[in-house]
């Protein structure tokens, strides 16, 4: 068995998640952290943790890579680590001397990590400026590119065949190109065939919400992380009561809510704290960001256009910050949707506010009782 790839059982495997040495663009690299240091597939990502485990020269064929999954199913975690995989190898043929002496033995190889929406941006901005070579440059000198969320590149259609030319150029020099959207390019309306048949050339890899055992499993894992003791009846029950499709960020933020009840309420995890949970991880499919804001917005009774605007009040930063974490919480947006929203805030600065809040969250009783409130109600409307 692969040192990467772990049976747990017959119909279970963990896959430890490794993370690449270096990043083409350093303040790139550390926006995405998964949750748990490892990727739990059961038998419905069979084939995703097959391939996690796969050597160099399987995932070197498979270019360029598709992985294809709702949001929060885990495909950037499982990019990254395929980076990071294939980063290794070539370390391994430099220290071996494989490589020709023009590549030099100090050569340590970069990958490079841009969402759709920013490389968009940066093709606009660099056809403005005058300056598309350098980025071009950049692309192609990465020795592993991953792009997020192709999906977002939906009629940007001058984007799209940059994008394009630059698969077929990095496939033709034999550099992996790693990719992950949604769903396949070409079910997405406003992809061009010119960009989709690239997109579909090398291997496609679906993802899905882990299901069964898999579930089970997690839960486990993230009641450990969080130092919360349940029964394996408690367990199962959980498992049970909990939406059927949930991503490992929503199952965490009901282990969380856990935790929170429990501090709050100064006792042991009970069956009240688990029904709270639960009531509040219920995904109702009507919960928008709109939605979110607007209650946010009455319950603190400001202005719905404050919460988006580039304020930076202190009262309309915390308001702010708590209708990202709801969001966070009940939607699946990610976090640079959430950030596009409110005011169009990147993805670092989303991330702060969530952590800020979640630790203001352990002290602020009031903070607390809001998120209770908005909660309650956005899920019981």
């Amino acid at each position: 068995m692969d040192n990467h790839l772990q049976a747990l059982d017959h119909r279970l495997y963990s896959i430890a998640l490794e993370r690449p040495v270096q990043w083409a663009r350093r303040r790139e690299g550390p926006k995405v952290t998964p949750i748990l240091p490892y990727f739990i597939a059961g038998a419905e990502n069979r084939f995703a943790s097959f391939v996690s485990a796969a050597d160099s020269d399987t995932l070197e064929i498979a270019n360029p890579l598709l992985l294809v999954g709702p949001s929060g199913s885990g495909k950037t975690a499982i990019a990254i680590h395929l980076a990071a995989q294939l980063t290794q190898s070539l370390r391994a043929k430099a220290d071996s001397s494989d490589l020709p002496e023009t590549a030099g033995k100090e050569l340590i190889p970069a990958v490079l990590y841009i969402t759709a929406n920013d490389f968009a941006r940066r093709y606009s901005e660099s056809v403005a400026a005058d300056a598309l070579p350098s980025l071009r440059r950049e692309i192609f000198d990465s020795f592993v590119l991953v792009i997020e969320d192709l999906q977002h590149f939906s009629n940007k259609h001058a984007a799209q065949e940059e994008l394009a030319l630059r698969l077929e150029e990095r496939f033709f020099s034999n550099k992996p190109t790693l990719l992950t959207a949604s769903k396949l390019p070409s079910a997405v309306r406003g992809i061009k065939q010119e960009l989709s048949s690239r997109v579909i050339q090398g291997l496609v890899i679906p993802i899905s919400l882990p299901k069964e055992q898999a579930r089970v499993q997690i839960i486990r894992e993230l009641l450990i992380k969080h130092a919360i003791s349940l029964s394996d009846n408690e367990i199962t029950f959980l498992h049970q009561q909990l939406e059927a499709n949930l991503a490992v960020r929503q199952i965490e933020a009901t282990v969380k809510s856990i935790a929170l009840w429990c501090r709050m309420h100064d006792t042991k995890p009970s069956e009240d704290a688990l029904r709270h949970a639960i009531q509040s991880a219920g995904i109702n499919k009507e919960i928008s960001l709109p939605k979110i804001t607007a209650s946010v917005a009455t319950y603190f009774k400001i202005k719905r256009s404050d919460l988006r605007s580039n304020s930076r009040k202190q009262t309309l930063v915390r308001a702010r910050s708590l209708a990202m974490l709801i969001g966070r919480r009940l939607t699946t947006k990610t976090m640079t949707q959430i950030g596009d929203y409110f005011g169009g805030r990147d993805h670092t600065t989303v991330l702060h506010a969530l952590r800020t809040t979640e630790q203001r969250l352990q002290d602020d009783m009031t903070l607390r009782h809001a998120l209770e409130t908005i909660e309650t109600e956005l899920v019981n409307s």
